[in-house]
């Protein structure tokens, strides 16, 4: 008679302090080396411990890329989405989503490598990251939010939030390359904004 299945418990504090701080160290690691040289045994050496204490935690290499890229994702969400929640009027939240995501990008540059670099490397396409729908999703209601009370013109919400998703990737971009946040948020929201506002408002 085959024994019961065992549940693995809720991780405790410690055990997700450790997750949490094999991530950092897994960021660091695919933001010098790239996500294709990123093995389990060079985050390990990098961490100080054993490759099975990577995979007591991730399960696989798989595992681990999945958690950074979650994890990129939720420090993101922390660092911009306050200020787009406690907007008053979506052109608000709008531009707090954009100021928001160019700051992340020039506070936060090592995340930003690892994450692009993961998506380039084709593990997990950034157009099947659930991260990623959520994001859009996310721009494409403040833009029908927008539409219903007559700050934003009528369009397709969706599509404007592809054309925003790739504005903010130019951004990033420029963010990497040494290009002075400020100017740059000013230019972006000036371009979206224009974009988006309705005429004679």
């Amino acid at each position: 008679m085959p024994s019961p299945r065992v549940e693995r418990e809720t991780p405790t504090f410690i055990q997700s302090a450790r997750r949490t701080q094999l991530v950092g160290v897994a960021i660091d690691v695919i933001a010098e080396v790239g996500a294709e040289k990123a093995s389990l045994n060079k985050v390990a050496e990098r961490a100080g411990v054993s490759r099975g204490v990577l995979t007591y935690h991730f399960g696989s290499r798989d595992g681990l890329l999945d958690a950074v890229v979650a994890e990129v994702y939720s420090v993101a969400a922390e660092q911009v989405g306050p200020a787009v929640t406690d907007a008053t009027t979506p052109r608000d939240a709008l531009a707090h989503f954009i100021t928001g995501s160019i700051e992340f990008y020039a506070n936060y540059p090592r995340h930003m490598s690892s994450l692009a670099s993961i998506f380039a490397s084709g593990h997990t396409p950034r157009a099947t990251s659930g991260e990623h729908a959520s994001e859009m999703l996310e721009v494409d209601m403040i833009l029908s939010r927008g539409i219903d009370v007559g700050q934003f013109r009528p369009m397709d919400t969706e599509l404007m939030a592809v054309v925003i998703r790739s504005i903010l990737d130019a951004a990033l971009k420029r963010v990497a390359a040494g290009s002075d946040t400020h100017s740059l948020i000013e230019e972006v929201l000036h371009t979206v904004l224009a974009a988006t506002r309705l005429e004679n408002r």
